[in-house]
């Protein structure tokens, strides 16, 4: 195995190749010529003829034809370089007038030693980069879609980590910007607000790529959402929630209402509660169809106040029994659409909730944290997009990005969640979802089986012995794992892919993204408040921009 300069001179232009090689031939006659006369001449048996030479005077001629041929063969390979009469400074860039080391002869087998022992790519080349590996330096690619089938079987992905480690930066960029050019859907729940903004933090990004965020607020003045919207199913009997029969279709009408019914009470409904709404809903969509409305919760809540006759007895049943069972749901509903959910529910889905081509925001940020009105806004949402992607002729990958995802762990809320992320391989769909701690989660929470099946997690500094060790052990981690996830710097994380073991990626982002991922502007503010003589007043006070 050598390397000569024959390669070069094969990628040189025609007419230069050809010139060179009618130079090659002759120089390489002359060569041999001068070797042969060379040889001739200092020849042992040349010397031998002439004069009888003692044996130390032979070695001596023998080396000094040994050396004599390595000369005149290197100034025969020096003239039979290709060159030039002038410089050529582009020829020169592509290596033609440098001259190629010579090569050295060998065989496969001995030259292993040259391949010294190096790490690895953690991921494979096909999917969006996400950084690098801390440890290698390789570049990290994944993609839950183009991985999926491959090296993991759940296109869900979970960020688990403390506040400020750098998750939403993650979401953002690798979740959202980078899923974006690949021409997939992105739909974001956005619950942190940003004072600077007005808004959840994703309002800068969709403003920079021309979407309106769909806002929801109590009272009127933002979007509403509709439990009985028409394209969520209108199935009335989805009791048993666990079936493996459950999970081949998103969540319907009747589980909604139901998680509805249990926020407002506070409980889970008895029997007897369950039957009257169940047929409160199946009337809700009769009256309203004779009338020639999209029914909606309001038509429910009358429903249970004025249950139909004849559906009554065809249930053996009679009026009184049905209103007297819906009476306490009855109640609370109606205080909750006054109160709890005042403009969010009570009507038609709004207008400019749709999916978009490419990228969809809901804005819930300014929903309150406590209270009932943010875990079932979240939920609906979650429902409303598993059944219209459950309906599309032809499956495109979607993403869905719910950040604070704590919200949606507990009550009747979580099992609709949970059923939903079940069909996300049947939907073409990654529910990817960010917590603070394992810890939010209660134990008995479905939320919990539902992040032991992402395909893909990914773990960020956990300050608490507590915390890094329950994500050890949630995931089946290496021993000693926690007390690395409690040493990672902002901005790195522990990658796991599947059943594979964690390595530790740095997330890159461009100047771009840095700009689009900035949540500190208020906190870096240097404005300041200019104060007069004159008792604090609205007028007498004013902020002063640094």
């Amino acid at each position: 195995m050598s390397t000569t300069n024959d390669a070069k001179r094969l990628n040189l232009p025609w007419a230069v190749a050809s010139k060179s090689k009618r130079t090659l031939r002759a120089q390489a006659r002359a060569g041999k010529l001068e070797l042969e006369a060379a040889a001739a001449d200092t020849t042992a048996e040349g010397l031998r003829r002439n004069k009888p030479l003692s044996k130390r005077a032979v070695k001596r001629a023998e080396k000094k034809e040994a050396r004599d041929r390595e000369l005149v063969e290197a100034k025969a390979n020096a003239k039979t370089r290709w060159h030039h009469e002038r410089k050529w400074a582009f020829a020169s860039k592509l290596g033609f007038y440098d001259p190629a080391a010579p090569g050295v002869p060998s065989s496969t087998r001995q030259m292993e030693f040259s391949h010294m022992a190096i790490a690895s790519p953690p991921t494979s080349h096909r999917g969006l980069v996400f950084g690098v590996d801390a440890g290698s330096g390789w570049m990290i690619v994944h993609d839950p879609f183009t991985a999926y089938g491959d090296t993991l079987e759940s296109p869900n992905v979970c960020y688990i980590g403390d506040l400020g480690q750098g998750k939403s930066s993650a979401m953002k960029t690798w979740g959202v910007l980078r899923q974006l050019i690949l021409g997939r859907r992105v739909v974001v729940i956005d619950k942190k607000y940003q004072k600077d903004v007005g808004g959840g933090e994703y309002t800068p990004l969709a403003r920079k790529l021309g979407v309106a965020p769909v806002r929801f607020s109590i009272g009127g003045g933002g979007s509403r959402i509709n439990i009985l919207d028409p394209r969520i199913a209108a199935r009335l009997n989805e009791e048993n929630h666990d079936s493996a029969e459950a999970f081949r279709t998103p969540a319907g009408q009747s589980m909604l209402v139901r998680a509805v019914m249990e926020e407002a009470l506070r409980r889970p409904m008895t029997p007897k509660e369950g039957k009257a709404v169940r047929m409160a809903h199946r009337q809700a969509l009769t009256d309203a169809k004779k009338a020639g409305e999209v029914a909606h919760i309001g038509h429910v809540l009358k429903a249970l106040y004025a249950p139909n006759e004849d559906a009554a007895k065809a249930t053996n049943l009679t009026v009184e029994e049905l209103r007297e069972w819906g009476q306490d749901p009855a109640f609370e509903l109606e205080r909750m659409i006054e109160d709890d959910l005042a403009g969010l529910i009570d009507g038609e889905t709004s207008a400019d909730i749709q999916l978009n081509a490419g990228l969809t925001v809901f804005d819930v940020s300014l929903l309150p944290e406590d209270g009932p009105a943010l875990p079932i806004v979240m939920t609906i949402i979650n429902t409303w997009l598993a059944n219209t992607l459950y309906r599309q002729e032809e499956a495109v990958p979607t993403v869905l990005l719910i950040e604070e995802a704590w919200h949606t762990v507990q009550g009747s809320v979580a099992t609709v969640t949970r059923r939903n992320t079940k069909l996300s391989r049947a939907l073409s769909l990654s529910c990817q979802f960010a917590f603070h701690h394992i810890s939010d989660i209660p134990a008995d929470s479905p939320a919990i089986s539902m992040l032991k099946e992402c395909g893909t997690v990914l773990l960020y500094k956990q300050q608490k012995s507590a915390d890094a060790l329950a994500c050890e052990e949630m995931f089946t981690l290496p021993a000693g794992t926690a007390e690395v996830i409690t040493k990672l710097v902002k901005g790195t994380c522990l990658f796991k892919i599947d059943q594979f073991d964690p390595f530790e990626a740095i997330h890159v982002r461009s100047p771009l993204e840095v700009e689009l991922t900035d949540t500190d502007g208020a906190m870096k503010s240097t404005s300041t408040i200019a104060f007069t003589e004159e008792p604090a007043t609205d007028e007498a006070m004013e902020v002063t921009p640094a």
